[in-house]
């Protein structure tokens, strides 16, 4: 019994002691696997949450100076020609 709890011990410990080693290695895979679950339920939600997060978003237009993509909330607009500044 006492050879049991003393084996059980040292495994613990060495399991403690490997965990606190590898501590930013286990933080990376538990990461990944929260990634690789949320992915699987927005496949599962369909085209439903593409679509509001399409309405969501703001397009983008080009800087007809200097070529540069803003925001179109941002840029102003002369005639039919989209500017980042007043410049």
């Amino acid at each position: 019994m006492k050879e049991t709890l003393f084996i059980l011990v040292v495994v613990f410990v060495l399991a403690a002691l490997t965990a606190i080693r590898y501590r930013k290695q286990i933080s990376g895979m538990i990461g990944f696997a929260k990634m690789l679950k949320e992915a699987k339920q927005n496949i599962s939600m369909g085209s439903t949450n593409v679509k509001r997060q399409t309405e969501k978003s703001i397009p983008l237009v080009n800087c007809s100076k200097c070529g540069v993509w803003i925001p179109q909330t941002k840029a102003i607009k002369v005639g039919d020609l989209y500017m980042c500044s007043n410049h």
